[in-house]
């Protein structure tokens, strides 16, 4: 009885860690997104230079190069911003590649 106990708890701990682990990387992405925001607003409205959006651009590269493509989510956040013509042309319905585009 105490071994199947345990053995539950610790298959609760590891899924919890999973999840909480997947929590960060998300939030690493989104935080990347608004910094991304900031420096496009700074370079388009108050002559900021264009290396902050090179540089962020290059660290979403490579979370998505380290965990997978950048989530779509993101794109679902950002559907008031992208509007309905951008998620469209990129084959998105709720954020999510459409069926017909995921599989290609």
């Amino acid at each position: 009885m105490f071994d199947k106990i345990l053995e539950v708890t610790e298959k609760g701990f590891e899924e919890t860690e999973h999840a909480i682990e997947q929590w960060n990387i998300h939030r690493h992405g989104a935080k990347l997104f608004l910094k991304l925001g900031i420096a496009v607003y700074a370079e388009q409205r108050l002559g900021g230079d264009h290396g902050p959006v090179e540089r962020i651009l290059g660290a979403l590269d490579g979370h998505a190069a380290e965990h997978g493509e950048v989530d779509l989510d993101h794109l679902k956040a950002a559907h008031e911003v992208l509007g309905d013509e951008f998620i469209k042309a990129h084959d998105l319905v709720d954020g999510q590649p459409a069926p017909a585009a995921a599989a290609s």
